[in-house]
This record gives structure tokens, C-alpha cells and sequence, in this order.
């Protein structure tokens, strides 16, 4: 089944939104309105890097919806480059899917890929970038017809807020940064602004690559703590950071300073409820991204209206030792979304 005419409309629906005012959300508050789901579609999949569980845990999650609905699904690994994500989706529209689901790619990196697939008809969409309703919406030749996120300003702020109810020392708190990707920009935009607004004394020390990520950055910051002993929190921009960061000062003997993350994967909310010197981890349930990404992607196909705020709400919550899951599990909110959506789709 092929669906092209709907392609240019909702590209010009989505462009007009730039951002929504946006609640944290309780309970489901998702879709109410019923969305067929299609039967024995192609859809393909570009993960940014399917070495790291933020890339690839949406794609799991939408495997399961392709599986109860006789989607055919391939993946094709963007390996962590815009050279590689470019080719992913090249080599996706080669193999001529009905929609095209990219994770974590950003878009002005992608331009050449996704002009490809929009020129094919093939409509192509996001999650986990950060670059949609309820966060602002990019201003590129070439986008998405949307993305699934949370608001990351507002969940930044939750983590500023969480600092300054939970400081035992010094509470002072040394920063790290990852730029290229919007999601990190605007979190860490949120971030600083509240610790500022609360009066959370904070230091931007360094920024760092994939490719520093382990050993390198370990010493980095190491280096940064022998020289501030009074430090307190350490923040990393995405938990599979934090976690190789936790691994590294607990190695070299660091016992006292909090890893704070983002993301609420299953090795940091493990590391959590061990007790390690992994705190806190501002989280978003990328199983219900995908869960969501796949909703939007129904209507889309459907030619109904996106349901909006296009991150359809996606819960948030900053998790510590007094809410982690059992070890082993990744956050999740505690409410069944997965039956929710299924009912709208049966």
C-alpha cells in the first residue's frame, strides 16, 4: 500500500505549529480518537546508532505494533554519523516502504536523505530529536512531518528543581555537554535556566564527542573533580554517558559525588538501585515514544489529523532511590498506555 497524497499536506499542517504550551502528564494523555490501523504495510526503520538503547528501544517498540498488525519492517543503522543516516535513509527509500521512522536523527543533518524521500512520496518522521511540538519546531529546507519528544526545557527544569531539594554537601554541580543534537540544547537550556532562576551554583566544564565517550571523558572529568573537591553533582547529558562516567569514578576511587543523567535507561535506574554513586536520572519513556511515533504514523497514513501536541504527551519524571524500578527495568510510567493505544488501533 502506497499513500502519497497526503505527503504535502501534512508537511504544511505540521510547519505551522512552532510550540505548545505543555503539562506533564499523570495518567494517559494521549489520543482519544480511534485510528485504524493499516494491515501488511512497509515500514523502515533509521535508528542514529543502534549501539545506544535511546536509538533503539523506540524501533523494539514499534516492532511489537508491525508484529500485531502485519507491518514488514527493515532497519536500516545510521552507525552515529550524518554520513551514515544520510546513506540509511538513501538506502530506505531503495527498498520503496510506505513510511519511512527515524530515532535521534536530526534533521539539518539528514537534509539530502530526507529531501530523497520526499521527492520518492515516501512520508518520513521522528522521535527522540526534540524538534516538534511541545518543543519548537526547526526552520530547515528539509524536515520530518513530525517528531516524538518530550519537552525538554520543562524536564530540565525538574532536574534543577530536584538538585536543590536533594543537596546533602556543597551543592555544587559541574555541567558536561554533547552538542549536535537539539534534544540535549533545549534540555540543557532548561536546566541552566532554572539552577540560575533557584540560585544552584553550576559550572560548565567541558563538551565532549561519541567517540570521547568511556576512557576519555572518565579523565576528563576526574580531572575537573581533583581539582574541585567540594563538587556534589556531576551532570551528564544522556544516561549511557552516566553510566560509563559512574563506572569510571567509582573505579578511580570517586565515592562521594552524585552522576546525575538523562533518559531513565535500564543500566542507570540499575546503577540507581544499587546504591552506586548514580543519583538521579531525568526520564522519558522511549517505549511509549515509539508507541506514540507509531499513533501518529497511523493517522498519518489514515489522512486524519495529528493528534497534538505531536510528542502526544510523553511522561516524564525525575527518578531517584525513592522511586527506581526493580534492577534490570528501565522508568515507565504507572499507567497501562500500551492497552490504550492497542484500542484505539483494534
Amino acid at each position: 500500500m502506497k499513500i502519497r497524497n497526503i505527503l504535502a499536506i501534512a508537511l504544511s499542517a505540521v510547519m505551522a505549529i512552532s510550540f505548545t504550551t505543555f503539562a506533564f502528564a499523570d495518567g494517559f494523555e494521549g489520543p482519544t480518537e480511534p485510528a485504524k490501523a493499516p494491515e501488511g504495510i512497509k515500514v523502515a526503520f533509521v535508528p542514529n546508532d543502534s549501539t545506544l538503547s535511546g536509538c533503539i528501544v523506540p524501533v523494539e517498540a514499534m516492532e511489537v505494533v508491525a508484529e500485531r498488525y502485519g507491518w514488514e519492517t527493515q532497519t536500516f543503522d545510521g552507525q552515529g554519523t550524518a554520513e551514515g543516516c544520510n546513506a540509511a535513509i538513501l538506502n530506505a527509500v531503495g527498498w520503496e516502504p510506505d513510511a519511512i521512522v527515524c530515532v535521534s536523527v536530526l534533521a539539518s543533518s539528514a537534509q539530502q536523505g530526507i529531501k530523497a524521500a520526499q521527492d520518492a512520496g515516501i512520508p518520513i518522521v521522528s522521535g527522540s530529536n526534540g524538534t516538534d511540538d511541545p518543543n519548537p519546531r526547526l526552520d530547515v529546507e528539509y524536515d520530518f512531518v513530525y517528531d516524538i519528544g518530550p519537552y525538554y526545557a520543562g524536564l530540565g527544569a525538574k532536574l534543577a528543581d530536584w538538585i536543590k531539594e536533594n543537596t546533602e554537601g556543597s551543592g555544587k554541580v559541574v555541567a558536561y555537554d554533547c552538542p549536535g543534537s537539539f534534544s540535549v540544547e533545549y534540555f540543557k537550556n532548561g536546566f541552566y535556566e532554572e539552577m540560575e532562576a533557584i540560585g544552584v551554583e553550576y559550572v560548565e566544564d567541558s563538551a565532549f564527542t561519541f567517540e570521547q565517550l568511556g576512557d576519555e571523558l572518565n579523565r576528563m572529568i576526574i580531572n575537573y573533580l581533583t581539582k574541585n573537591p567540594d563538587t556534589e553533582f556531576v551532570f551528564l547529558p544522556f544516561d549511557p554517558a552516566a553510566v560509563q562516567v559512574v563506572e569510571g569514578l567509582e573505579a578511580a576511587g570517586f565515592m562521594d559525588v552524585k552522576v546525575l543523567g538523562v533518559l531513565g535507561n535500564t543500566e542507570m535506574c540499575t546503577l540507581i538501585a544499587q546504591g552506586s554513586i548514580a543519583t538521579a536520572t531525568a526520564a522519558y519513556d522511549n517505549v511509549y515514544l515509539g508507541y506514540a511515533c507509531a499513533d501518529q504514523l497511523i493517522r498519518l497514513l489514515n489522512g486524519q489529523e495529528l493528534f497534538v501536541p505531536h510528542g502526544e504527551n510523553l511522561p516524564s519524571a525525575v527518578i531517584d532511590a525513592t522511586n527506581v524500578p526493580e534492577e534490570g527495568q528501565a522508568w515507565t510510567p504507572d499507567f497501562d498506555y500500551v492497552s490504550e493505544f492497542f484500542a484505539l488501533w483494534d
